[in-house]
Order: C-alpha cells, then sequence, then structure tokens
C-alpha cells in the first residue's frame, strides 16, 4: 500500500513538472513577451474600425511615452483600473478569490483582471471565457512582469486600449475628446477616459449629447476621491477638478473669458471670483468628505481596491474590468498580426 502511495504521488509530480515545462517552452510567446521590454505595438485599424495589432521594434508615429502623459492623468486610468498595479506581480489573487467567492454565491463572474492582464489578453489571447484561458492569460502576466518594466507595461496599455469607436490610444483619445496632447490632460480628463474603458461605444454617450450623464458624474468622482485618498490629489485640487466643466459640455464658458477686456485686471473682478471659488472650496468639502474609517471594517486598502464596485454597485451592467471582460464584443477587436 505505501508503494502505491509513493508510485501515485511520484506520477502526480512528473505529471505537474511536465505541465509547467509545457506552459512555460511552448505556451508562453516568451520571445514577443520579451521583445515589448523595448519595442512597441503598432495599431492597424480595418474598416470596420477594429484594432489588429503587432509588435514592432520602431516607434509608431502616434505612440506617447509614458513621460510624455500627465502623471495626474493617468494616474486616473490607473487607480480606476488596477489600484494597486506597482505592487503585484501581474496577478491580484486576492481580487481573483473574491471573483470567485462572489461567482459561488451566485452572483455575475468578473474577470479581476490586473492592467497587466489585460494587456495580454489583448495582444496574445483569444477572447474565449473559460477557465483554462484565464490560467494562461495568469500565466502569460506573471511572465511579463519578470521582463518588462511596470512604467513599460503601463505606457502599452495607454497606447493601445480603445477609447470609443475607431479610437486607441492615448493620443487619439486626447486629440478626440479634448483637443490637447495627452501632455496637457487633467486628473479629471484622466477621469474621464477611465469611465469610458468598460465600453467606451456604451459610456461615450456623455461626449455625444454634450453633457455628463448622472452615470459618468458619479463614476468619475468616485476616481477623484480615490485619487484623493491615494494622495494623487489633495483636498483642494480634488475639488477644482469635479468642479471644472470640460469644453464640450453645456455653460461651459470660462469666466474669465466673460468679463471684458478692460475688466479682466480690474482687481474687483478678480476678488469675486475668488471668493465665488472659495465659497466652493467650503461647499463641496463638506459635501464630499471621505470617511477612511469604514464601517464595516476591514483594511483600509483592501477596502480602497474594492470600493468601486460598492459606490456604483446600483449599475448591473457595470463590470470594473476593462474592455474584454464585459459583453460588448469588444473582445474580438483586440488580435496581433
Amino acid at each position: 500500500m505505501r508503494l502505491k502511495k509513493r508510485y501515485f504521488s511520484a506520477t502526480i509530480f512528473l505529471a505537474l513538472l511536465a505541465f509547467i515545462l509545457f506552459f512555460y517552452y511552448l505556451l508562453i510567446p516568451r520571445n514577443d513577451i520579451k521583445k515589448l521590454a523595448t519595442g512597441y505595438v503598432q495599431s492597424k485599424i480595418d474598416a470596420q474600425r477594429k484594432a489588429n495589432y503587432k509588435i514592432v521594434y520602431k516607434k509608431p508615429y502616434k505612440w506617447i511615452k509614458l513621460r510624455n502623459i500627465n502623471k495626474k492623468s493617468y494616474q486616473a486610468i490607473m487607480i480606476s483600473e488596477d489600484s494597486i498595479f506597482y505592487k503585484h506581480q501581474g496577478v491580484d489573487f486576492d481580487q481573483v478569490k473574491a471573483a470567485v467567492k462572489e461567482k459561488l454565491k451566485g452572483k455575475r463572474l468578473r474577470g479581476a483582471s490586473t492592467i497587466t492582464q489585460q494587456l495580454i489578453k489583448n495582444l496574445f489571447l483569444t477572447p474565449d471565457k473559460n477557465i483554462w484561458r484565464k490560467l494562461k492569460e495568469m500565466g502569460f502576466s506573471v511572465y511579463l512582469e519578470k521582463n518588462v518594466s511596470k512604467d513599460k507595461i503601463l505606457e502599452l496599455y495607454l497606447n493601445i486600449i480603445e477609447y470609443g469607436p475607431g479610437i486607441y490610444g492615448i493620443d487619439a483619445a486626447a486629440e478626440h475628446y479634448f483637443k490637447k496632447s495627452p501632455a496637457d490632460l487633467t486628473a479629471k480628463e484622466g477621469a474621464f477616459l477611465a469611465m469610458l474603458l468598460p465600453n467606451p461605444k456604451r459610456y461615450g454617450e456623455s461626449f455625444n449629447k454634450g453633457k455628463l450623464t448622472p452615470y459618468a458624474e458619479k463614476t468619475m468622482r468616485n476616481i477623484i476621491n480615490k485619487m484623493k485618498i491615494a494622495k494623487f490629489l489633495d483636498k483642494e485640487e480634488a475639488i477644482i477638478e469635479m468642479d471644472e466643466p470640460f469644453n464640450w459640455e453645456e455653460g461651459s464658458t470660462d469666466e474669465y473669458e466673460s468679463l471684458g477686456e478692460g475688466e479682466l485686471f480690474d482687481g474687483s473682478a478678480y476678488k469675486n471670483i475668488h471668493q465665488k471659488l472659495k465659497l466652493q472650496l467650503i461647499k463641496h468639502t463638506k459635501e464630499n468628505t471621505i470617511d477612511k474609517k469604514f464601517k464595516n471594517g476591514g483594511k483600509f486598502e483592501k477596502r480602497f481596491r474594492d470600493d468601486v464596485d460598492i459606490v456604483i454597485q446600483d449599475d448591473v451592467d457595470y463590470d470594473p474590468d476593462v474592455l474584454i471582460e464585459d459583453n460588448s464584443g469588444l473582445e474580438e477587436e483586440f488580435k496581433i498580426d
């Protein structure tokens, strides 16, 4: 009996070892992943405005380096999609466990994908939603993190994702929505782009109508609040960001522009505007105070990561995983030649 147990254990061990070797040497696209450390991804948009991706060594014309993107704008996207991006090793196992528990309770299965996993999925995997694809995604992501820097992964991600129909990459998004370069984006504009990502075709309704929908405003405020908690913005910056309208919103004329030429440097006019901003600051400080001591307990970092699901849980179609995890059909738009 003891001999049989040893034989069985040895068989299991060898089978597991064979699987690991098979996975590492035959499944992981090691050469292509290593190219990403110094390479780029070229997006080719077809007639249906879908993107096909190809890894290249020459920087594409519209490619934007991370250092040339306003930091607060990409922090808004990062904190919305993957709040501990700079801490995990490719996979956020706490979120994976939470997603599994939710599924076992009968809730909708969410992908719990990190930014790294989303990048891997878009470049190397099919859109099949099954456990085997998910395991490959996780394995590839760990390998990517070991061979490519965090900053480079974030740069790749920002440059390939879709921000609207046929709008791929943050350079095209900044020009389309705000008529500016990524270097000039604000935190609120980054929050708007982050709000679009789960389904840019659907959530672009605000831009098309020239007015933020309640969902868009609520989601963006949640992102700005997260940035305040993470100290990417201080309290005053957060309030000013949320109060500043986009140039395409109704009634967004700058108050300074409404002053006559002789009034622009008039002391009383400046004083009135300054007083108005001060009153807004006091008002919104009262309205938007965030209690870091969450009533239901738990560590702050964990509650902070889960906070997005709590704040907008009334939207049954919301999915915190960007692009591929929802049912929008966007998964077919990401392939590599």
